[in-house]
């Protein structure tokens, strides 16, 4: 029998949790549109000159797409390095037919994960005033390195960080939706003085001086990490994490199928969960238990859960209404990997990604 008419307690805890997911939405830091770096970190008056760095381990599908999107907005005093992490596809040929100054890295030294050593060797041999990681399965809009630099004017400091806007194909790659929707909910409360500070790692920029100074990827708490961008974010001055726009920081996640996608949500979910601000993880543990019990307690709760995941996952990809209406689906999935990620962490004590065992403990 259909309760249209739930039980004050079930109200509250669900207008608590529905309450909880509107407050983190609204706080998320949306990335500046179409900026133009005026000022560079250097007090110069224009855009500094950026070395753009892409780790790579198998990357021969993705990185024309990441090219092609990059090489028109790279100024001639610019450099694009791209470190190849042991690929055995064409990742390097592809590299070199673009122009890029390419780094292969043969094998992984003890104590690293292989992200951090890449970007680490892209950082050794960059000399401009900004650097810029990318993963390879990113899309650049005309206007984003101006952008990225503008927000560094304002932050000297910062490690800048953008998550993109996820551009799905696809049922099974839509399975990333809450995934991609906590990720961008992440971010929205940073307290003063701690280091839980959070980055997202297929899209960052900081100042050379500043990143070295820090250690950057070199850091003993970076080097090996499973989620880098976390980790980096810890021993940074300042982080400052932006959610992206459609068309001017994009990526396209797992397009390999299920079997990549339970692969890469695993790696990120758990790690990620220890090290995100604990009022965030409230609010959001908070706001996934209103899906949960809206469900059932009424058919209210479910149509209010739809109409704000619709307006909600707009931000973050091109999930829809109908990923909106599914999201029980979607929510038994999301809990699932996380159950997994956690069990698997605390138990084994790794994680698969990209062909490696990547220690999480």
């Amino acid at each position: 029998m259909i309760n249209w008419s739930p039980d004050p307690v079930s109200t509250a805890i669900f207008v608590c949790g529905w309450s909880a997911g509107w407050w983190l939405w609204l706080r998320a830091k949306v990335m500046p549109a179409h900026l133009s770096a005026t000022t560079s970190p250097s007090g110069s008056g224009v855009r500094p000159s950026v070395s753009v760095i892409v780790p790579c381990r198998n990357e021969a599908n993705n990185l024309p797409h990441l090219l092609a999107t990059l090489t028109p907005i790279i100024r001639p005093d610019d450099e694009l390095i791209i470190v190849d992490d042991g690929s055995i596809d064409d990742t390097a040929k592809i590299a070199r037919l673009h122009g890029a100054t390419v780094l292969v890295n043969d094998a992984l030294p003890a104590g690293w994960a292989g992200k951090p050593h890449a970007c680490w060797r892209g950082a050794g041999v960059a000399s401009r005033e900004v650097l810029v990681f990318l993963d390879a399965d990113v899309r650049l809009g005309a206007s984003t390195l101006d952008s990225l630099c503008s927000v560094l004017v304002q932050h000297h400091n910062a490690l800048v960080s953008v998550m993109p806007w996820h551009r799905t194909r696809g049922s099974i790659e839509r399975l990333s939706m809450l995934f991609n929707l906590v990720s961008s909910l992440v971010a929205s409360i940073a307290p003063r003085g701690t280091s839980r500070r959070v980055a997202y790692g297929p899209c960052m920029a900081v100042r050379r001086d500043v990143y070295m100074a820090a250690g950057g990827h070199a850091h003993l708490l970076v080097r090996s990490a499973v989620v880098e961008d976390l980790a980096l974010a810890r021993v940074m001055p300042e982080a400052v994490a932006m959610v992206g726009r459609q068309n001017e920081v994009e990526y396209r996640m797992y397009p390999a199928g299920f079997a990549q996608l339970v692969e890469g949500w695993t790696k990120n979910t758990a790690t990620g969960a220890f090290v995100i601000p604990r009022s965030t993880t409230v609010l959001i543990v908070a706001w996934i238990t209103s899906f949960c019990g809206g469900l059932v307690a009424s058919p209210w709760f479910y149509l209010a859960s739809v109409a704000q995941l619709a307006v909600m996952v707009r931000r973050v990809g091109n999930f829809g209404v109908v990923a909106a209406a599914l999201y029980p689906l979607h929510a038994v999935f999301f809990v699932t990997i996380a159950v997994w990620s956690a069990v698997r962490s605390a138990v084994v004590g790794n994680v698969a990604w990209r062909g490696r065992r990547v220690a999480t403990r």
